[in-house]
């Protein structure tokens, strides 16, 4: 069994500094980034990565503006095409590259990606979104003032040329994606958010000169394809409010509410976190048992594991709210899998993946199910687990829906923490299959395909 994400990178997760933007060091900086993508690969994700490319962008109408009078300027449409080429090919050799080095063998494909947008979407009389390096004040006014761009300051890093950004309504290439992992590719895809373009009356698609947000266009991606996780690497480990003040503070969970909150209150900045905010909402609004995350690109282990970045939840999960509990699943009742309507049935809420400490082993019960048992004989793992907020009317019922041997006892985590979790009978394990060296039921079911 395996999970869908999208992990939409930021152009700004590319460039990691105005001394460090050459091509070739955009390149390393992806090599980096691979080998954090392949491990999501070898635990059983399916995945989508996309990219921003706001910075190339801005590079690729640079160099227009300066040769206009040797060849024809670029449109901005075109300009996201090029960056979809030429940022898709750098992900394709890099991941590649990754698996080949590891043994695995995927297809990677680029795909050239259309967002759909609406001409009447007020986003025409107001550019908004950051393109192009950053620029101290002097020089982007007089730019300002010379070539006719509007500007603005972004999130205290300096000043960038904004461009009309229209909210993508659909994407022209979900079905072909869709079949593309369903064969086992890794995709890229919606690089720059899609090339923007409009369906005209007569259906013909056009052109519009315009930049989508990648964010928002990786969120409805991510809706269509029913993905499981949007995963947004940005160049920040968590998302904060107050940003760049000595209030400062770092968020690790959102509540959609909350999001809201302070999207209107202005606190994430326009053209920099706030649409990263804005679409992970969207995407957990619209996938109610899916998962939202914001962090950093080298930290995507972590993310996965809940112990980095920001996650973006419908309600804030509360041991001590309205008569909850925190409960660590390690089988059949993890998302996706076939006993997960019993956990949510029970009213329970994802919180994050995480592991146990070092002192489990792990069985599986006739290939049906796992069986976690606790041991002090030093040859323990930390086995993968999911943790639930689940009411406590809602215990009895699982209980009563798990197989016979299991039942409910005390986990510690690899955080230090300490929550009730699905444990087994020694006496249920006699004769069974030991998987321990898999950490993880997912990881078996992956590693020997068995359905579940």
């Amino acid at each position: 069994m395996t999970r869908i994400a999208v992990v939409a990178f930021g152009g700004n997760a590319l460039v990691t500094d105005a001394a460090h933007d050459s091509i070739p060091e955009q390149y390393d900086t992806v090599c980096r980034t691979a080998p954090h993508l392949v491990d999501m690969i070898e635990q059983g994700w399916r995945l989508v990565v996309s990219h921003g490319n706001g910075p190339q962008v801005g590079f690729i109408l640079r160099r227009s503006e300066l040769s206009q009078d040797e060849v024809d300027t670029v449109p901005v449409d075109y300009a996201v095409a090029d960056t979809q080429g030429a940022i898709g090919s750098m992900f394709v050799k890099a991941l590649t590259n990754e698996l080949a080095r590891r043994g695995l063998s995927r297809p990677v494909v680029a795909v050239v990606t259309h967002s759909v947008v609406d001409c009447a979407d007020p986003a025409f009389e107001n550019p908004s979104k950051p393109v192009g390096s950053f620029l101290d004040a002097a020089t982007a006014r007089d730019r300002s003032q010379a070539l006719g761009w509007t500007i603005m300051e972004d999130a205290g890093r300096g000043w960038r040329r904004t461009v009309p950004s229209p909210k993508p309504v659909s994407i022209l290439e979900t079905a072909v994606i869709s079949n593309l992992l369903d064969v086992g590719a890794v995709v890229v895809a919606g690089g720059g958010g899609g090339i923007p373009v409009a369906v005209d009356e007569s259906g013909a698609v056009v052109g519009v000169e315009a930049v989508v947000d990648k964010d928002l266009a990786s969120s409805l991606l991510a809706t269509q394809i029913g993905a499981d996780l949007l995963l947004i690497p940005t160049g920040v480990p968590r998302v904060a409010i107050r940003f760049g003040t000595p209030e400062e503070q770092w968020l690790d969970t959102l509540t959609l509410d909350e999001a809201r909150t302070y999207i209107a209150a202005g606190e994430f900045g326009a053209g920099s976190m706030e649409p990263k905010v804005a679409a992970v909402a969207d995407f957990v609004t619209g996938s109610p048992s899916a998962t939202g995350v914001i962090g950093a690109p080298d930290q995507i282990g972590a993310m996965l594991a809940g112990t980095s970045g920001t996650r973006i939840v419908r309600s804030r999960p509360d041991a001590t709210a309205e008569g909850s509990v925190l409960v660590a699943v390690n089988g059949t009742l993890m998302r996706g899998l076939k006993l997960n309507p019993n956990l949510l049935g029970a009213g329970g809420v994802f919180v994050h993946e995480t592991a146990t400490t070092p002192t489990y082993r792990l069985w599986s019960i006739n290939d049906d199910h796992p069986a976690m048992v606790r041991v002090n004989d030093g040859t323990g793992v930390a086995v993968r687990v999911e943790v639930w907020a689940v009411p406590l009317a809602g215990i009895a019922s699982l209980l009563r829906n798990e197989p016979p041997g299991l039942t409910i006892g005390k986990v510690e985590l690899s955080d230090g923490g300490e929550v009730l979790g699905v444990l087994a009978e020694s006496a249920l394990v006699e004769g069974q299959r030991d998987i321990t060296e898999y950490r993880g039921w997912r990881a078996y079911l992956e590693a020997t395909g068995i359905a579940s």
